[in-house]
């Protein structure tokens, strides 16, 4: 708990130098789930 606190205050202080880890942990510590996108590329030929 005391990381997630600190990690409040320094997105209050520096919005701008978060980091996406710091983000998701934040989040996710609030019950928010991480879902992986996929990616279905495909090429087609003409």
């Amino acid at each position: 708990m005391p990381d997630i606190n600190k990690l409040i205050l320094k997105m209050k202080r520096q919005p701008n130098g978060i980091r996406f880890q710091e983000l998701a942990k934040v989040l996710e510590y609030n019950g928010y789930q991480m879902k992986t996108k996929t990616r279905n590329i495909t090429q087609t030929v003409h």
